[in-house]
């Protein structure tokens, strides 16, 4: 079974707010970080989005029927709740059940829920999952209209994608664009430790998505949710440059309904932290392409199973692996306890070494 969870590559790296980097640099930072505000924004409870004609109606007609599936979380500061939004958030079951992301709900404090109809009510953390960036929370309402979810078919590049969300403390905003790309990952800003983590196999959109935007909705023509909106890319100003990300459907239902029955998800762990084989390691490695140990943490089971600094890891089963990334998500696709095959090679030469995955903690990096 495919699993939600990934092994994170390990980068240390300052996250300095949004004007870090240079103009030219394209820099990927957590949504919150944007200034500048989309393209499309409505008042309250109102919609402005552009009667384009679609497959099953008009944006209008799919922003009726799903703002009110879309809600705006606050965090307390200094023990008040100061109502300028700290980000969005998706109605997931009638019972009270809200997905969000994780980068949203993760400080300390309170939580306030806003709905569509005006009514605010607290929250409580149900469960977090710091590796997809999701997170559950719940209020006590039982008459809430869950977000339709996708039929599991993938949306295809080109298809309408509606985004909806409170960016900057506007309740009931949309964007619209479409899907630029599928399968991609990115590394997104961390603003825990500074950092970055790895977010797999990604929806990319040019819908605007701006900071409060962050946990809300992307969804077809037909209103049904195929991400939650998770980070955007920036030139080096701070500004949407038009290509943003959202977690896909699929990961979004499994994490979901694994913190709702059981606070948490399990994620599998190798131990190993690393980058790509570079032109001038390739021929001291003995090899072109792999993910490049540079640190096995201990008591793991790559520790276990004798993996070191400079092993280039070019398999695991019968998948070849190019990058420390695609090792991530090969990893991702296992359970905890899963016996694997890790081929790899060092000092020129090919070995193979079975290893059962751990599991990793909270607190763990790769």
């Amino acid at each position: 079974r495919r699993r939600p969870g990934l092994l994170t590559t390990v980068i240390v790296a300052g996250v300095a707010g949004g004007l870090a980097g240079l103009a030219a640099h394209l820099t990927l930072t957590d949504s919150r970080e944007a200034i500048p505000p989309p393209v499309v924004v409505s008042a309250p409870r109102s919609t402005s989005a552009p009667q384009e004609e679609i497959a099953g109606g008009t944006v209008a007609r799919v922003a009726e029927a799903v703002l009110p599936s879309v809600v705006r979380i606050n965090r307390a500061t200094s023990d008040r709740f100061d109502g300028s939004g700290n980000g969005s958030g998706v109605v997931y079951r009638a019972d009270g059940m809200i997905v969000t992301n994780n980068h949203v709900v993760q400080a300390p404090g309170g939580i306030e829920v806003v709905f569509a109809d005006g009514r605010a009510l607290p929250a409580e953390i149900v469960g977090q999952d710091s590796v997809n960036d999701l997170a559950v929370i719940r209020v006590d309402r039982d008459d809430l209209a869950p977000i339709p979810i996708g039929d599991g078919a993938s949306p295809r590049v080109g298809d309408l994608a509606i985004a909806l969300g409170s960016p900057f403390g506007l309740d009931a905003t949309v964007t619209v664009g479409v899907v630029s790309a599928l399968g991609r990952g990115v590394h997104a800003g961390s603003e825990v430790g500074g950092g970055t983590i790895y977010l797999p196999e990604v929806v990319q959109t040019d819908a605007p998505i701006n900071p409060g935007n962050s946990g809300g909705a992307l969804v077809d023509a037909n209103g049904r949710l195929i991400g939650i909106n998770s980070a955007i890319l920036t030139s080096g100003q701070a500004a949407n440059a038009g290509v943003g990300f959202a977690i896909p459907v699929d990961t979004v239902v499994d994490v979901a309904d694994e913190l709702i029955a059981v606070g948490r998800v399990r994620h599998p762990l190798l131990g190993v932290s690393g980058g790509p084989v570079t032109p001038q390691g390739a021929n001291r490695l003995g090899v072109e392409a792999g993910a490049w140990i540079h640190e096995v943490s201990p008591g793991t089971p790559a520790a276990g199973a004798d993996l070191a600094p400079d092993d280039v890891i070019v398999q695991v089963d019968d998948e070849r692996i190019g990058s420390m990334e695609e090792l991530s998500i090969a990893i991702r696709d296992h359970d905890v306890g899963d016996r694997v095959t890790i081929s790899y090679v060092r000092r020129g030469q090919r070995r193979a070494v079975d290893v059962v995955l751990g599991e990793r903690s909270v607190d763990e990096s790769q």
